[in-house]
C-alpha cells in the first residue's frame, strides 16, 4: 500500500492510528446497534501491522486501545444481564486483534527477508553470468586458435605427418570443436540469463528461412547419410521474427536430430500456421527420450540416458537455450518422444510479434 510505504516516522504512524480507532468508535457510538462498525477496528490496526516503522509493542498497545474502545461502545449503548459477558467478548476481541496484527507483523517480515534473499541472489547470479562471460571470452580465442592450426595441417598437401600424428591432430581438432561448443553455448547462457537478449524482429518469409537452415544442416547430416525433408502446409508464411536467434533454435533443433538419429534415416520438418501461431516441428527416427527424462530436456546441463548414434557430444546447454529463445518470442516449446520410435520437439510463436 503506498500510503503505507510513505509512513516513515513511528510517532506518526501510532497518531494515525489513534485517530483511525477514534473516528471509528465515534461512528460506532453514534450509529449504536443498528449500524455495527466493530468490524473496522482491525482495518487501523491491520495498516499498521503492515507499515515498516511498526513494532510489535505498538501493535499490542493499539490492538488493547481498539478493545477497549470497542468494550466502551458496547457497554454503553446494549444492554447485558451481566458485566462479564461485555468484558468476555472484549478480551476475545483482544485477542483477536493482537493474533491477526502479530501474524501480519510476522508475514512482513518473512515477506522482506525473502525480497532481500531474492535481490542478493539476483547480484550473485548476475556476478556469475559476467564472470562465465569475461571466463569465456577469454578462454575462445587461445582454442580457436589450436583448431584453426589443425585445420591447416590437415588441409596441407605438403604435409609429411604420419598415420598416427594425423589422426593426434584430427584429435585436436575435434576436441577443440567441442570446446569451442561449450564456450559458445556458455556464452549464450550468460547473455541469457542476464536479461540482455534484444530482439530485432523483422517481417521476413518463414518457410524460405527454415529452407535455408535446412540446406545448411544437410551438410552436416550428409555424413550420416540422413535427408532432411520440409513439409509445409503453405509455400509461404510471412512473420515477425529476429533471424540471429531464430537461427540458433533451429540449428540447436536439427543437429540435434542429426546427432541422435540413425544413419540413412529422415528427419521431417513440419511448418504450419493456425491462429496466428506458427507450429514447428522437427521429427526425427532416432532412439527416443524415456517418458521421466522428457520433463528435464529444457534445464541446464542436462543429459538423457540415449546416446548419440556416432559418437558425438553434447554440453547439455543447447536446448535450454532453445527455451529461453522460444519463451523470449512469446512461444512454447515442447517434446513428444518414443523409445525405438523418434522423437518430435515442436515450437510455436507469433506470426505478428512486433509491438504496434
Amino acid at each position: 500500500m503506498w500510503y503505507v510505504e510513505k509512513v516513515r516516522s513511528r510517532s506518526l504512524a501510532v497518531a494515525l492510528t489513534i485517530i483511525a480507532i477514534g473516528i471509528i468508535t465515534t461512528l460506532d457510538y453514534i450509529s449504536g446497534a443498528e449500524m455495527s462498525f466493530s468490524i473496522f477496528y482491525l482495518v487501523p490496526i491491520s495498516i499498521l501491522s503492515v507499515s515498516r516503522v511498526s513494532t510489535k509493542i505498538m501493535i499490542i498497545s493499539m490492538a488493547i486501545m481498539a478493545a477497549a474502545c470497542w468494550f466502551y461502545v458496547d457497554f454503553n449503548t446494549k444492554n447485558y444481564s451481566s458485566p462479564f459477558f461485555p468484558i468476555w467478548n472484549a478480551f476475545v476481541r483482544l485477542t483477536i486483534f493482537i493474533t491477526i496484527g502479530l501474524l501480519i507483523y510476522s508475514f512482513r517480515f518473512k515477506s522482506d527477508a525473502f525480497r532481500k534473499s531474492n535481490k542478493q541472489l539476483q547480484e550473485l547470479n548476475e556476478e556469475k553470468n559476467r564472470f562465465i562471460g569475461m571466463a569465456a571470452h577469454d578462454i575462445r580465442n587461445p582454442v580457436s586458435g589450436i583448431y584453426s592450426f589443425s585445420d591447416l595441417l590437415l588441409n596441407d598437401k605438403d604435409s609429411k605427418m604420419n598415420e598416427e600424428e594425423l589422426e593426434i591432430v584430427q584429435l585436436m581438432k575435434s576436441l577443440s570443436q567441442n570446446v569451442l561448443d561449450l564456450i559458445k553455448n556458455l556464452l549464450d547462457v550468460a547473455t541469457i540469463e542476464s536479461g540482455k537478449i534484444e530482439l530485432t524482429y523483422k517481417k521476413q518469409d518463414y518457410v524460405k528461412f527454415v529452407q535455408e537452415q535446412i540446406y545448411i544442416n544437410q551438410l552436416l547430416a550428409n555424413q550420416k547419410g540422413i535427408n532432411i525433408k520440409l513439409n509445409s502446409e503453405e509455400s509461404e508464411i510471412i512473420a515477425d521474427f529476429d533471424s540471429h536467434y531464430m537461427t540458433e533454435v533451429l540449428n540447436n533443433l536439427l543437429s540435434n536430430a542429426i546427432k541422435y538419429s540413425q544413419k540413412k534415416s529422415n528427419i521431417q520438418v513440419n511448418l504450419s500456421s493456425k491462429n496466428d501461431q506458427i507450429l514447428t516441428e522437427v521429427i526425427d527416427q532416432g532412439k527416443g527420450i524415456p517418458l521421466d527424462e522428457q520433463k528435464k530436456l529444457f534445464n541446464y546441463f542436462q543429459k538423457t540416458s540415449t546416446q548419440p548414434t556416432d559418437g558425438e557430444t553434447s554440453t547439455g546447454l543447447g536446448l535450454a537455450i532453445v527455451k529461453k529463445i522460444v519463451t523470449a518470442f512469446k512461444g512454447q516449446i515442447g517434446v513428444k518422444s518414443d523409445l525405438n520410435k523418434g522423437s518430435n520437439f515442436h515450437f510455436t510463436f507469433p506470426v505478428n510479434n512486433i509491438p504496434r
